[in-house]
């Protein structure tokens, strides 16, 4: 048997509506993009120091992708919102796209600075 797609997989967790898609392309664009964004979000935290613009993220986050996909969808209306004001109509969300929790989920890897250098030989 063939293994889902995390596109598949997204598909069971963010059901297509046709008051909220207008067509199933849109409806698949869309949940491409989240798979981009929560793919860049989690390939921030892992590497803060490092360019990631090149780099695939992990399989061992591929459940975390797909919940933090569901987050930032789910963001757009009231889900994630940490506090909330009635009269004064103020609302504050938890940490922006995705949770504190969800964020702290990826493991950061860091190093150190090194210093290039002209000549390969000489040591820093």
């Amino acid at each position: 048997m063939e293994s889902a797609t995390q596109l598949d997989l997204l598909k069971e967790r963010i059901e297509y509506d046709e008051d909220i898609f207008t067509d199933n392309e849109t409806y698949e664009k869309v949940l491409n993009r989240l798979l981009e964004d929560s793919k860049y979000v989690a390939l921030s935290l892992r590497f803060p120091y490092k360019d990631y613009s090149t780099l695939e993220l992990p399989t061992k986050y591929n459940n975390w992708q797909l919940r933090c996909c569901e987050e930032i969808y789910n963001s757009i209306g009231t889900e994630g919102i940490k506090s909330y004001s009635e009269n004064g109509l103020s609302w504050t969300r938890d940490s922006g796209y995705i949770s504190y929790d969800l964020r702290g989920e990826i493991e950061p890897l860091v190093g150190y600075i090194v210093e290039e250098s002209d000549d390969e030989d000489e040591e820093i």
